[in-house]
């Protein structure tokens, strides 16, 4: 079947959007300094924050290291990279447009479809995190000895995850752009805390194992989870306690709940999205 004029210029509109947004996204976030510089300071909070967590790994052991518990921390904490660098993004576009730029209301009314922009304003951070957790995982091969061999890693399973693993990014982030929208205070630090809390039940730092009953019956329907568990398998090589042992079913269960969770984000995000709409929200400052 040909592919119609209309439908050409729908394909153009929004490719056209996304490198704008893009392009946009970068320059408002990289162009106070040079390009090595914003490298740096890209590099330098999951860096530090995974040899924080490896410091006081040391501290509580006693200096006893054990390099496999090493491994687990270090890749968890390069996952989460993309989580805190990625996922936040989505609100704070929101926030910052229209209470720092005042144009959001603007953007809205342009010919493309404001997800579209969201998207194309996150896209230069997934690059961002991605240096941060390459680098981060050198410095633990190199300097903390993991046990990461470069030939031994399933590039495939690592792929298919991590792209799986950015679209349940973008789910949790237009969910969190909807609440940005409607919240009256607290919108600022909302995507930090939730972030936060996320951090603790998804098993980035701990095997979910040790949590209560029902903060693991959360974490098994949290796509994250198995996003970080997947990376570990294809990096490290072995799975977490908690989980399950073929990676295949591990993968099935990160593409459900992946499925269900951009879902209802989606749903959520339109039903804020029209509330802000009909009270006139998208122009007004926090806690005004």
């Amino acid at each position: 079947m040909a592919i119609t004029e209309r439908e050409q210029r729908n394909s153009h509109s929004w490719i056209h959007s996304l490198r704008a947004a893009v392009w946009l996204e970068w320059q408002t976030r990289g162009n106070w300094t040079n390009p090595w510089l914003f490298t740096l300071y890209i590099l330098g909070k999951p860096i530090s924050a995974a040899l924080v967590l490896v410091f006081m790994y040391e501290v509580v052991s006693g200096g006893k290291v054990n390099t496999m518990i090493l491994g687990y921390l270090i890749v968890g904490a390069a996952t989460w990279a993309f989580v805190d660098t990625v996922m936040g993004e989505f609100p704070r576009t929101v926030l910052s447009d229209r209470e720092e730029y005042a144009m959001l209301k603007y953007v809205y009314i342009a010919p493309h479809r404001f997800i579209t922009f969201l998207i194309g304003r996150a896209a230069p951070r997934i690059l961002m995190a991605a240096v941060a957790f390459t680098v981060t995982l050198i410095i633990g091969v190199v300097f903390l000895k993991i046990p990461i061999h470069i030939f031994s890693i399933n590039y495939l399973l690592l792929t298919v995850t991590m792209l799986i693993g950015f679209i349940s990014l973008i789910g949790f982030g237009v969910a969190f752009a909807g609440l940005a929208l409607v919240l009256k205070r607290g919108a600022w630090d909302m995507s930090t805390a939730i972030s936060g809390a996320l951090y603790l039940v998804t098993g980035a730092i701990f095997p979910i194992t040790i949590l209560p009953g029902f903060l693991k019956d959360i974490a098994l329907v949290i796509p994250l989870t198995y996003w970080i568990e997947l990376t570990r398998r294809a990096v490290l090589g072995y799975s977490s306690p908690g989980m399950p042992s073929g990676w295949a079913i591990t993968l099935f269960y990160q593409i459900i709940t992946t499925i269900l969770v951009t879902t209802i984000a989606i749903i959520a995000y339109y039903i804020c999205e029209h509330f802000a709409r009909e009270r006139g929200q998208l122009d007004r400052v926090t806690g005004n």
